[in-house]
């Protein structure tokens, strides 16, 4: 009661408030509003406060105000003129000035563009009157030679509409006369270059550059890239579209030096952050092995791989690089990649207990332990050097839980075994608990997950849905597990029924007494009567299954 009444009080506080202002005559609203320009006896809104409305109104929509933003209505009125010195960082322009040139420098060569920050701007758009119409759209019969002429190239570039005409009617071929001119005019000069790369519009027309350039053009933009703050354009959410593109596009040896260049930085930045992750992940899916094999050798440092695979970033750029070290053995470079797989396998075997830990760095070792082919080897190791042993303690971790139940789906048939008889004998009873592995496992909330596992294991195998042929002394094997966890179960049924594990557990169970084959066909080897069907049929449910079981007296 009390909170509702709080709830209402607030309320009547701030109609109160709002009661205080100005009402604002919204009938007529009737005229057309065309690219932040009013076009008719519109309203002018205050978004700044509600102090002196004249002081307040300005043409410049970029002018701030420390009031509290509050929506009130202004009265037509005269503006007070005044000289606003506006600078590109007024305008999200932050890194405009980079390198040796200043603005001012870049200033006195790009007039219109520098114009446009002082005159009045419509909306966000940064076009020149002359080139557009009525309605604010680029006029039909504009040309590429009428903006360069005008010296608005710059102008269209940083404009989300001036760049796609831009895109529209570059010449894709190097030989053409405007094809040159437009790339001189925009990536000469470093500031230019810099800030077209970074801007939400005009990376576009860069990396229009970056797809249709020649080779001396690819020279030109690696050596730009290079020069700028390589690391902080593939850091920049913008920049890095272009970095890819041209990892992608250009002649690989081209190419290959702007890789080489990143090596000769500081490389691990990169590899924690969500968009240089992005290029890292293009050179290692594009580029040949020979260009990056300096990230493999950064990250066989153990220091450099427990950083990078708690990235929830770079966990997924090392997966991705075990799986490209791995891939296709026939190819000629197999060789020089398996000795790479190798260092890096060694590391994460040798920190394997601490990232299995981690909230990100369990998925590398998930995806080591799932993977198939010349991997299988490192998984069996992972399973026999860090997992053995350190069963019951990673069973019950939030994160190393996940990648017991990995092990104990694609283990091998005799590492199966081995950490079968760890959680059920592998271990000393707690002495002022009596309690096992297998009770302590059965009852932790992480840990059921894993006995769940071991359940549906001999189940899959029980019910013949292996991929592979099994023996029957295997066969014999896994019904002598799935016994001891069932007469545990049954045991703690009673306690394991207050929980929803416990539950999923007992249900899990009951999955084998469902019907296996028709009555025509024969029965499978593992289903002939034994010591286990019959206390099996003991715990069935018979009322459950209206059709004959081959689990029946």
């Amino acid at each position: 009661m009390s909170d509702k009444s709080g709830r209402s009080g607030s309320k009547a506080s701030d109609s109160s408030s709002v009661s205080e202002l100005p009402m604002a005559d919204l009938s007529i609203f009737s005229g057309s509003f065309d690219g932040g320009v009013f076009s008719s006896n519109l309203p002018l809104f205050n978004f700044m406060g509600v102090g002196n409305q004249n002081s307040l109104y300005s043409p410049q929509p970029f002018v701030k105000s420390t009031d509290p933003c509050r929506l009130t209505a202004l009265k037509q009125s005269t503006p007070k003129k005044s000289s606003l010195n506006l600078t590109p960082a007024d305008f999200g322009l932050a890194d405009f000035s980079v390198g040796n040139e200043s603005f001012a420098d870049f200033s006195a060569n790009n007039s219109s563009f520098v114009g446009n920050f002082q005159s009045n701007v419509r909306s966000t758009r940064l076009l020149p009157a002359w080139a557009v119409d009525g309605s604010g759209n680029i006029r039909e019969d504009l040309s590429l030679h009428d903006v360069v002429r005008n010296g608005s190239l710059i102008d269209f570039a940083m404009d989300r509409t001036g760049v796609k005409f831009l895109e529209n009617h570059y010449p894709t071929d190097p030989e053409d006369e405007m094809h040159r001119l437009l790339f001189d005019k925009l990536t000469e000069q470093n500031t230019v270059f810099t800030s077209l790369c970074r801007s939400a519009a005009g990376n576009f027309i860069i990396q229009k550059f970056v797809e249709f350039a020649s080779i001396e053009e690819q020279d030109r933009l690696v050596v730009s890239m290079s020069e700028n703050g390589l690391i902080g354009m593939c850091m920049d959410k913008f920049a890095c579209r272009v970095v890819q593109l041209a990892i992608q596009k250009f002649d690989e040896s081209t190419a290959t030096k702007l890789v080489q260049a990143l090596s000769n930085m500081d490389f691990l930045p990169l590899c924690t952050d969500q968009c240089a992750i992005h290029v890292l992940q293009k050179v290692v899916k594009l580029m040949p092995i020979n260009a990056w094999s300096f990230f493999v050798k950064f990250l066989c440092r153990d220091d450099n791989l427990m950083t990078v695979c708690q990235d929830k970033y770079g966990c997924r750029l090392v997966q991705q690089t075990i799986d490209k070290l791995s891939d296709n053995p026939k190819l000629e470079c197999f060789n020089t990649r398996l000795q790479l797989l190798h260092g890096l396998m060694t590391s994460v075997a040798r920190n394997c207990f601490r990232l299995s830990s981690n909230e990100f760095a369990n998925y590398v070792v998930q995806y080591v332990i799932k993977s198939s082919g010349v991997v299988e080897m490192y998984r069996d190791t992972i399973i026999e050097k860090c997992l053995l042993r350190n069963l019951l303690s990673m069973s019950q971790d939030k994160y190393a839980s996940h990648v017991v139940e990995g092990a104990f789906l694609f283990a091998p048939p005799q590492l199966l075994s081995e950490m079968m008889d760890e959680i059920f004998d592998g271990y000393v009873k707690d002495q002022e608990t009596n309690r096992d592995a297998l009770d302590i496992l059965l009852f932790h909330q992480y840990g059921n997950y894993v006995i769940q596992q071991m359940i549906s294991i001999c189940i899959s195998a029980l019910l013949g849905k292996e991929e592979r042929k099994m023996l029957p002394s295997e066969m014999r094997l896994y019904a002598k597990w799935f016994d001891r966890i069932k007469n545990r179960v049954n045991r703690h049924a009673l306690r394991l029924e207050r929980f929803s594990s416990g539950k999923k557990i007992i249900e899990s169970l009951q999955k084998l007494s469902v019907p296996m084959t028709m009555v025509d066909e024969p029965m499978p080897l593992w289903a002939v009567p034994t010591p286990l069907m019959d206390s099996t049929a003991q715990f069935v449910n018979r009322q459950m299954f209206q059709n004959r079981s081959i689990f029946d007296e």
